[in-house]
């Protein structure tokens, strides 16, 4: 299946999830990603805000604030079409940013270097189970990802049901480190 009806047809079918049914399974995912090695080891932690069904963020950035975390989330310049990482002191200070999705505040004095960032978790429409990720399109994390320090793990979140045998891929797609959905943990060796 070619990019452009893979993402129209994973997107129906998270979309076709009610709220209720995704209550357990955004909670399932959350459980696994706490536990990952990875999130227990970083400091600065690069989030995505959720929209149009994909897995609730909330929680993770919660945990974040909790143990003591920097929680991050791109503020999206679309005019440059680029995203910048900006710390989330609160979820009461986040604001409705480009495409309709979350944003934190975007002050200079919150702005994190992309050099700080430890770990990056990730939404998408679409995953295989190679490392591959189909995004909505506008190639944000496809030039963001590669900025980042070689080491820094990326890893995404979804519903199992958004998982296929193949992504179409193109040379400067990064692949996933691991992958989580509430039936468990995929990593690529």
């Amino acid at each position: 299946m070619e990019k452009q009806a893979l993402r129209k047809h994973l997107l129906a079918l998270r979309q076709n999830l009610s709220r209720e049914a995704r209550a357990p399974l955004d909670a399932a995912i959350l459980q696994r990603v706490i536990e990952l090695p990875e999130v227990q080891a970083a400091q600065t932690i690069l989030l995505y805000l959720d929209f149009r069904g994909e897995v609730e963020s909330d929680g993770m950035i919660e945990h974040c604030l909790a143990h003591g975390k920097t929680p991050v989330a791109p503020v999206t310049l679309k005019e440059e079409r680029q995203m910048i990482p900006v710390r989330i002191t609160s979820l009461a200070d986040l604001r409705m940013g480009a495409y309709g999705i979350r944003e934190p505040l975007h002050l200079p004095e919150l702005e994190v270097p992309v050099t700080a960032i430890d770990l990056v978790i990730l939404p998408g429409v679409g995953f295989d189970r190679k490392g591959g990720r189909l995004g909505y399109g506008g190639g944000y994390y496809d030039r963001f990802l590669p900025k980042l320090r070689p080491e820094v793990p990326k890893i995404a979140v979804a519903y199992e049901l958004q998982v296929v045998e193949n992504v179409p891929m193109e040379p400067h797609d990064t692949l996933l480190d691991a992958l989580v959905t509430e039936q468990g943990i995929w990593r690529r060796t």
